[in-house]
């Protein structure tokens, strides 16, 4: 009797699949109250040109919460700058110094504009956190100085050359035409320099971005708002000038820690999710 065989029972697969690797969401960073700090954009934010007076005004508002001790750090680093001048060989440092003190100052911006404490050490915190890309932005400035200055020199050079070896009132007025035109193109190629170290000491301190990187979005920003840096490049040509005539030069310990401060207040329109202004 032919008895059919019983079925072979289906072989269940009892290896543990594996489970799909799933990226939590990035936490926006908070403050020690658990605000949300301002995070770096993908993309620099195009701000219209009356921006570049806001900046000013926004600079003039942080310092007007504490005058007193912004003076301070203002005046300390203009000592600090004038004694390093007058040393030989300290005086080119300089170039590179002054980045880490913007660092410290722009930390100490970014803390009272949260509403923490302004301390007077802000200003030297730059050494303590951000040193060494600080530093090295600084040296990248000084490359570009002298790179800059070549046609200058060039010029200076070819003028002197030429009033020693040949009769001035020959080539007198060809060669004050090159001097100048070699100031001009030096003048030139400062613009790019400029635009490529304005937002980089906010984008160390604040993002932890290394100096070559901070400078490429530096120029970056800065190209995307080539309006409202006219503006206030104008701005600061005419008043500038003004205020210090008319306070016998001492309105140089209000305007330089205003100016160090709108590198802080046009970094957080340009570069972060938390404008200071509404544009």
């Amino acid at each position: 009797m032919n008895s059919s065989e019983p079925s072979q029972p289906s072989m269940i697969n009892l290896q543990k699949q594996p489970t799909p690797q799933i990226t939590p969401p990035a936490i926006p960073p908070t403050d020690e109250y658990g605000s949300i700090l301002p995070r770096l954009l993908a993309t620099p934010r195009r701000c219209d040109a009356s921006a570049g007076v806001m900046w000013m005004v926004q600079a003039v508002n942080l310092f007007q919460r504490q005058p007193l001790l912004w003076l301070a750090m203002g005046a300390t680093l203009l000592i600090i700058l004038g004694v390093l001048a007058s040393i030989p060989f300290l005086n080119v440092l300089m170039v590179m110094v002054v980045f880490v003190f913007s660092g410290g100052i722009i930390q100490g911006a970014a803390a009272q504009s949260r509403g923490d404490e302004l301390r007077f050490d802000h200003l030297f915190s730059g050494f303590k956190s951000h040193l060494k890309p600080l530093l090295m932005l600084g040296l990248w400035y000084l490359v570009g100085t002298i790179v800059c200055m070549i046609p200058m020199f060039v010029a200076m050079g070819s003028m002197m050359f030429a009033l020693f070896n040949s009769d001035y009132g020959t080539v007198g007025s060809l060669s004050i035409s090159a001097v100048i035109f070699g100031y001009l193109i030096s003048m030139l190629l400062f613009i790019p320099l400029t635009m490529a170290i304005w937002f980089a000491p906010a984008l160390i301190v604040l993002h932890d971005v290394d100096a070559v990187t901070a400078m490429k979005k530096s120029f970056e920003g800065s190209k995307q708002n080539l309006m409202p840096m006219f503006v206030f490049g104008l701005v600061c040509l005419l008043l500038v000038p003004v205020v210090v005539f008319f306070t016998l030069g001492l309105g140089i310990f209000v305007i330089l820690p205003i100016l160090l401060l709108i590198y802080f207040t046009s970094y957080r329109d340009v570069w972060t999710d938390q404008p200071l202004n509404a544009h």
